[in-house]
C-alpha cells in the first residue's frame, strides 16, 4: 500500500535544436518573428482574463531489477485568472481547481482506476509566480487529511512548475527579451523546502541543489500560437519524507533530477504547454503493524507531467467526462 508512495515536482526530455514547425499550421504570427533578433518575452495576458488548463501526472514505478511495481495517475483541471498586480509590481493570479481525479495501482496486471476528489472543487489560491517564495506561502490546511488530499496538494505545486523558468524573480533574472540560445541560471544556491501534511506527512524536506538553469531553444507554433520554447533542468535534488498511514510507517530518502520545457506565448505571455519528466530513486524503510524492525526496499520512479492550455468549451466537456468515468 503505502510502500509505493512518491512525491514531487517532476520533469521532461530535451531537444538540442528547435526550428519552426510550419507543416500543417498557418504561418500567421511566425512570419513576424526573426531568429536573428531577440525574442520578446515580457508580454502578459490581460487583467480579468481567465485561462483554462488540463494537468496530467503519470508516475511509473519499478524495482531496481526493472520489474514494474505499480503506477500512479492524476488528472486535474484548473483556471488561472489575472488580477491586479501586487504592491511590488508583480503579476498576480487566482488559481481555481474545478476537477481532480487520481488513482494508484500496485499490481501491474490490474488496470488503474481514477477516483474523483470532490473536495478539490473550487479550491482557490492567489499568488504571484514571480515570487520565489510563493510555494512556502500556499495554504492547504482546509484539505482533508487523506492520500487524495495529499496528491491534490502535490498537483497544485505541479500547476506552477512551468512558470518558474519563464518569469523574472529575485534569484532568476529571466529577461524581457533574449536571443535564441540565451541561457539563464538561478543565483539562489542550495536551499531547503520543508513541507508537512499532518498527520500523514511530518518533518519532510525537499533540498534543492541550486543547480537550476533555463535556455531559450527556439520558437514554434503550439495550438496555432507562436511560442518561445524554454528548456529547463534541475539536478541533484534530495527528498526526505516521513509518512504515517496507520497502522504503518514509511520513511523515504532519495534524489531527483528533472528536465522540462515551457512553451511561452510570444503574443501575451501565457503558458501554452508544459512538459516535464525525470527519475526519482528512493530508499524506503517500511514498518508494518506488529513489527519491531522496518523492511528496507529501493524504488525507481519515472514521472511525467504535462500541462495544456485548452478552450473553455473543451475544459467543460472534459470535466463532465471525467466525473462520469469516475462514477463507474
Amino acid at each position: 500500500m503505502a510502500k509505493k508512495l512518491l512525491l514531487f515536482f517532476a520533469l521532461s526530455a530535451s531537444l538540442l535544436l528547435v526550428l519552426f514547425i510550419e507543416i500543417g499550421y498557418p504561418k500567421e504570427g511566425l512570419d513576424k518573428i526573426s531568429l536573428e533578433k531577440p525574442l520578446p518575452l515580457s508580454f502578459r495576458y490581460k487583467v480579468g482574463e481567465t485561462l483554462y488548463y488540463r494537468l496530467v501526472r503519470q508516475n511509473n514505478q519499478f524495482k531496481l531489477d526493472g520489474t514494474k511495481a505499480g503506477e500512479f495517475r492524476a488528472v486535474a483541471y484548473f483556471t488561472r485568472t489575472r488580477i491586479e498586480d501586487d504592491n511590488q509590481g508583480r503579476v498576480r493570479e487566482e488559481f481555481t481547481w474545478k476537477s481532480f481525479a487520481s488513482g494508484m495501482s500496485l499490481n501491474p496486471s490490474q488496470p488503474l482506476k481514477l477516483a474523483y476528489f470532490k473536495e478539490g472543487e473550487d479550491f482557490s489560491l492567489i499568488l504571484s509566480v514571480q515570487d520565489e517564495d510563493a510555494i512556502f506561502k500556499l495554504d492547504f490546511s482546509q484539505l482533508p487529511r487523506t492520500m487524495d488530499g495529499l496528491w491534490f496538494m502535490i498537483m497544485s505545486w505541479d500547476a506552477i512548475t512551468f512558470d518558474g523558468p519563464a518569469r523574472p524573480s529575485k534569484y532568476f533574472l529571466f529577461p524581457d527579451k533574449a536571443p535564441v540560445g540565451a541561457e539563464i541560471k538561478e543565483t539562489r544556491g542550495a536551499y531547503d523546502f520543508p513541507f508537512e501534511f499532518p498527520p500523514l506527512l511530518t518533518d519532510c524536506k525537499y533540498s534543492f541543489s541550486g543547480k537550476s538553469s533555463a535556455k531559450i531553444l527556439g520558437v514554434s507554433l503550439i495550438k496555432n500560437i507562436p511560442c518561445a520554447i524554454i528548456e529547463f533542468s534541475q539536478s541533484e535534488n534530495v527528498v526526505s519524507m516521513n509518512l504515517r498511514l496507520k497502522p504503518v510507517e514509511l520513511k523515504s530518502h532519495g534524489f531527483e533530477h528533472f528536465w522540462g520545457k515551457t512553451y511561452l506565448s510570444l503574443q501575451d505571455g501565457r503558458i501554452v504547454r508544459g512538459e516535464l519528466s525525470g527519475p526519482v530513486v528512493l530508499v524506503q524503510d517500511f514498518l508494518g503493524p506488529g513489527k519491531s524492525q522496518p523492511e528496507r526496499s529501493e524504488l525507481f520512479i519515472f514521472g511525467i507531467v504535462e500541462l495544456d492550455l485548452i478552450t473553455a468549451e473543451k475544459f467543460s466537456q472534459e470535466i463532465e467526462k471525467q466525473k462520469e468515468i469516475s462514477k463507474n
